[in-house]
């Protein structure tokens, strides 16, 4: 499938210049800089992480909120009662 674009004049050559600066036509061809300018500006922003992301090491786990959401801290008595219902 083909597709015609007509660009400004001042982006065909910025492009034509990048074409260049990155080894000429064999390397960086016109339509590859077009479809990465295009992907650049409109593409998929990555949704927002909604849930905590745990992290650590054996014997320190940390759970991260993401930002925006305010969450009560946990108290000792409440990791003692979680770890005594464990066991």
């Amino acid at each position: 499938m083909r597709t015609t674009f007509d660009l400004p004049a001042d982006i065909t050559e910025t492009l034509r210049f990048e074409s260049a600066r990155r080894g000429g036509r064999a390397s960086a061809p016109m339509n590859q800089l077009i479809a990465e300018a295009v992907r650049k500006v409109f593409g998929l922003k990555k949704p927002r992480r909604l849930g905590p992301r745990i992290t650590g090491k054996p014997g320190r786990i940390l759970v991260r909120q993401p930002k925006g959401i305010v969450v009560k801290p946990v108290t000792i008595e409440e990791i003692d009662a979680i770890l005594e219902n464990m066991i």
